[in-house]
């Protein structure tokens, strides 16, 4: 049995991207996130971890000890090295090494692009319809009726969908307006140099497995450190130019077929900063409940607390 068909006899799947998920998927999303990246909690990757101890434990001075005195041994080196790489600085930039717990929440907290991701995720699936149609509507046009559905990258997504040619972070789609939002979260980070034409990709694939509707309006926006500083034309001629300079590897990225979705797609930008101006004014414009108000505002404190907000990059 593949792994896909593993996770959806235990897990279930979702047929179309319209499918409501409940927000605490976001948390077990989470969970998902951690295990399959350990080095987030031990703080280097569980090879470099079990390598470590192998040679702590076999190191000639412990030649002949029991298994006791091997293992506090091996305690012992293991603390004083979660003692050193410990900061007790908020906004310290070391974030390398084998880490105690607190260490490691500080890094994933302050520092980490894939956990702002999940937070957003959980976010976005918490806010209301109004919000999203007043959010998107900034940057694509469409007519504000239906509900909105989000999906984070999460293995509900990709085992169901089983799109394997890229990773996206966030999705917004609604299907009575027949809109889909792609979110594509940065810490203070550039885009990827294929990234424009890699979700043109998914659009393709997301559309030929059923999974949103034909003729659905497309939107890339991008929300990080920065605004986009080139148009979408001059963003796509860079990344095609990369593919025609290394054709066999990118010729999946060439197609005819891919570059029509390409002249489909919109691409706007948003700063972090812009988005909590946002949503500091729909709470001063709209007649909001005491839960929203809470989401938003909670969001707001977690932004504000990131590294980006506070170290020059």
């Amino acid at each position: 049995m593949k792994a896909a068909e593993k996770y959806r006899r235990v897990f279930g799947s979702m047929n179309h991207l319209k499918d409501q998920l409940s927000w605490t998927t976001g948390l077990s999303n989470m969970v998902e996130f951690l295990a399959w990246e350990p080095q987030r909690i031990l703080g280097i990757t569980k090879k470099q971890y079990v390598r470590q101890i192998i040679e702590w434990a076999t190191h000639p001075e412990l030649k002949d000890k029991n298994i006791e005195e091997i293992e506090q041994s091996v305690i012992k080196k293991l603390n004083t090295k979660m003692n050193e790489t410990e900061q007790l600085e908020t906004y310290s930039t070391q974030t390398m090494g084998i880490c105690n717990a607190r260490e490691a929440v500080r890094r994933v907290t302050f520092f980490s692009e894939d956990y702002l991701n999940k937070e957003f995720d959980i976010f976005l699936s918490l806010c209301s319809d109004v919000y999203l149609n007043l959010f998107y509507q900034q940057f694509i046009s469409f007519e504000p009726s239906g509900l909105w559905s989000t999906h984070g990258n999460s293995g509900m997504f990709e085992n169901s969908t089983e799109l394997k040619a890229m990773y996206m972070d966030n999705l917004a789609y609604n299907h009575q307006a027949n809109v889909l939002i792609a979110n594509e979260l940065k810490l203070a980070g550039r885009k990827n140099p294929d990234q424009i034409l890699k979700y043109c990709l998914m659009y393709e694939h997301l559309l030929e497995k059923g999974f949103i509707d034909k003729r659905a309006k497309f939107l890339l926006l991008f929300i990080g450190g920065d605004a986009l500083r080139q148009n979408k034309r001059t963003l796509v001629d860079r990344e095609l130019a990369l593919c025609h300079k290394r054709p066999r590897k990118y010729q999946h990225l060439l197609r005819p077929e891919l570059l029509e979705i390409v002249d489909h797609l919109e691409v706007a930008s948003i700063t972090w900063s812009a988005l909590i101006e946002f949503n500091n004014r729909y709470l001063a414009e709209n007649d909001t409940c005491q839960v929203e108000q809470k989401l938003l505002r909670g969001f707001h404190q977690s932004l504000e607390s990131k590294s980006f907000m506070h170290l020059a990059v």
